[in-house]
């Protein structure tokens, strides 16, 4: 069973990984999987899937040094998982709220079949 696009062979992967490549050396983009696999049109998934190894390889490249890391800007770091952890909690938050839309839902729906059902043998 086949969804979405295919994915790209290994030769377009490179190219585009190249370019990509080039583009961080001039500053202008970071080279990520999930970067390369939306320029690709593909999903992360999809990348993961079909081209394991590159995305191994990619993971594994050294930051370029002349960028800040991660790890040097602590601030930020601490501000991007406060973040985080600010919208995972409003995400449970709204699934919760939706889980009880379903229920009451699924109850009306319910109660109305019954009262249809009630109805329909009222009348004469």
């Amino acid at each position: 069973m086949s969804h979405g696009k295919p994915a790209p062979d290994e030769a377009r992967v490179r190219e585009t990984l190249a370019q990509m490549r080039a583009e961080a050396d001039a500053g202008t983009t970071r080279v990520s999987v999930l970067g390369l696999a939306r320029r690709l049109g593909i999903s992360n998934a999809t990348f993961w899937r079909n081209h394991r190894e590159i995305a191994i390889e990619i993971r594994q490249a050294p930051e370029t040094p002349d960028k800040p890391t991660r790890a040097s800007q602590p601030g930020k770091e601490a501000e991007l998982a406060d973040r985080n952890a600010s919208l995972r909690r409003e995400r449970d938050a709204l699934a919760g709220q939706l889980e009880a839309a379903l229920a009451h839902l699924r109850r009306l729906t319910t109660d109305n079949a019954r009262l249809r059902e009630e109805l329909e043998a009222a009348e004469p």
